[in-house]
């Protein structure tokens, strides 16, 4: 029944479809349908030409192959039925496949579709004839308002034999009339138009009223906006699409040919949780989960203040798949917890959270060095934390297999830490040793053979102070005085009971030693005396000074016949003397005979 303004159709066709439709509808068993078993969830009565007139339901019960559902508008006017023509007519859709309850079907003209929300995609089911009046491409509905009523029976015909009534909609509002869920088109002049509640239907249970678009316009489409679905009972189900609020009203046509909701459905089920994981710093692992029903999923992490989602990057990728891969941990993430959250267009359902155990082994060093230079009783001992213990240690060059290395010499030594899992993390010890205790000497020696004053100032240095000095004989003090020539050792021993030794050397100049030489008077009386010495030993350079006379030369000259010390006196005032006897001849004289004159 088109609209006021003739949206006419014609007749062709119509015997040849009538009579084809009325063959074979008992052919297929069917479900046989109560009121309310399906609800209506869109209409658009302004196509595209030549696409035919659209609408939806969705299944309140589970229907068999073969099922037949009948739809007109032909309005009821509380005695009869408006009569079927070229726009008031009934079209049969018999289903070729099973369907269940919650299930989309929507019919455009005469193909019959049903559509999948999961998938959003729709596939032709069944066949849809035209079994009363003569429109042309299914149903004819008026875009100022109409109505299409569900029924099954009277061979398709709504006033045929065994017909009754199991759905209905209406959108037709009339500015004098009063127009009510309840009753429908109440006051509203009987027309093609318009309808009165079909008996056994009843308002908001079997049958719905759309209302009007804000301003009292009449919508030309409408279809159920999803509030309130997907649910999990039919009465859920039918009260949602039943609610006036829960409808998008338009003013021209509709973009769809169905609602595109999920109706019956039901939370995703997880049936397998990811696992905690365990491993090294800088490793690679995933989280897994398995779930049924899900279409999709997200990951989250807790660092401590609650799970967030996780964004797709480094070091994170697969967040949205049932499996997460973390690629290169660090320890601060050790005891951060994962889960996945598994979603359909029923609701979600969330994973058991799964823990994230890093181990990031670290060691400490502790040592204690070389007491004495050159000794071998160092230690080393390592702390290991941040590993999954016990652990287990290897020193390198030496030192064992335990925590702590013992018997070290001086040097470098690397221990390498493995925990129970295999992660290995290594710390490296410097033993160090004193320097060599030894000493510096500055000698003071003897200045003349055979005397005692020599000396020694030592002065230790290596080892670790306060030193002990001995001399040997019970002399234990520092320095030496007094010293005759001689080797003399002194053992130092430091605060660690650390020794050395040390030895200075005190020398002595040769003993002098000298030759003298003279000449003795020539004449006696004479002066022409000399004396001369030559001196070896001693600390040259030396001097000389002769007495009685002579001077201060090595030769002494001019002398007289008698005896000459010369006392020599070297360089460190050493002195020597010698003594020197001039002689001269006896005075020339004779003794003579005298003969005298006779």
């Amino acid at each position: 029944m088109k609209n006021f303004y003739s949206k006419i159709k014609t007749l062709t066709k119509a015997v040849l479809i009538a009579g084809s439709s009325l063959l074979g509808f008992t052919a297929n068993a069917q479900t046989t349908l109560l009121a309310g078993d399906i609800a209506f969830t869109s209409y658009d009565s302004t196509p595209l030409a030549g696409v035919g007139d659209k609408f939806s339901f969705v299944l309140l019960t589970n229907i068999s192959a073969g099922t037949t559902i009948s739809f007109t508008d032909r309005g009821y006017n509380g005695s009869g039925w408006q009569a079927a023509g070229g726009t008031e007519s009934a079209i049969t859709w018999v289903s070729s496949t099973a369907i269940p309850m919650g299930t989309e079907v929507h019919i455009v003209g005469l193909v019959a579709s049903t559509y999948n929300p999961v998938t959003c995609t729709s596939a032709t089911n069944g066949t849809v004839t035209l079994t009363d009046g003569s429109s042309t491409n299914g149903l004819s509905l008026a875009n100022t308002g109409d109505q299409i009523i569900a029924f099954q029976g009277g061979n398709g015909v709504i006033t045929g034999s065994g017909a009754y009534c199991i759905a209905g909609i209406n959108y037709l509002y009339y500015p004098g009339g009063g127009t009510t869920t309840a009753g429908w088109n109440v006051g509203v002049p009987a027309g093609p138009n318009s309808s009165l509640m079909p008996p056994g239907l009843i308002g908001g249970t079997s049958a719905f009223y759309t209302g009007a678009q804000s301003g009292n316009i009449v919508a030309q489409s409408g279809k159920f906006n999803c509030t309130g679905t997907p649910t999990s009972t039919a009465a859920s189900v039918r009260s949602a699409v039943m609610t006036m609020g829960n409808w998008s009203l338009l003013a021209s046509a509709g973009t769809m040919a169905y609602s595109g909701c999920q109706f019956i459905g039901s939370n995703p089920v997880i049936t397998g949780n990811p696992p905690n994981r365990t491993l090294c710093s800088g490793g690679n692992t995933t989280f897994s989960i398995t779930a049924t029903g899900a279409t999709s999923y997200q990951w989250q992490q807790n660092t401590g203040s609650g799970f967030v989602a996780i964004p797709n990057g480094a070091p994170f990728s697969g967040v949205t798949t049932t499996t997460l891969t973390i690629t290169g941990v660090t320890g601060t993430m050790s005891g951060y917890q994962y889960r996945c959250v598994a979603t359909n267009s029923s609701g979600s359902a969330t994973s058991n959270s799964a823990t994230l155990t890093v181990s990031s082994i670290s060691g400490s060093i502790s040592k204690t060095n070389v007491s004495c230079n050159g000794g071998t009783n160092g230690t080393a001992t390592v702390t290991a934390s941040g590993g999954i213990g016990p652990y287990t240690y290897s020193w390198s060059p030496s030192g064992g297999t335990a925590a702590t290395a013992t018997g070290l010499a001086a040097g470098n030594y690397t221990v390498t830490i493995t925990d129970i899992i295999g992660c290995t993390t290594t710390a490296t010890a410097t033993i160090t040793q004193p320097t060599a205790i030894s000493g510096t000497t500055v000698v003071t020696n003897i200045a003349c053979n055979g005397g005692s004053t020599g000396a020694i100032n030592l002065t230790p240095t290596g080892g670790s102070a306060p030193y002990t000095f001995n001399w040997g004989g019970g002399i234990t003090t520092e320095d030496r005085t007094g010293l005759s020539a001689g080797t003399y050792t002194v053992t130092i021993t430091d605060a660690n009971g650390c020794s050395g030794t040390v030895t200075a050397t005190v020398t002595q100049p040769t003993a002098m030693s000298a030759t003298v030489s003279q000449t003795n008077v020539s004449c006696n009386s004479g002066s022409n005396g000399t004396a001369g010495i030559v001196v070896a030993g001693g600390t040259a350079p030396y001097t000389y000074s002769w007495s009685p006379s002579g001077g201060t030369a090595a030769t002494a000259t001019g002398l007289l016949a008698g005896t000459y010390t010369v006392t020599v006196t070297d360089a460190n005032a050493c002195t020597l003397t010698r003594t020197v006897t001039i002689t001269q001849p006896t005075a020339i004289s004779g003794t003579t005979v005298v003969t005298n004159i006779a």
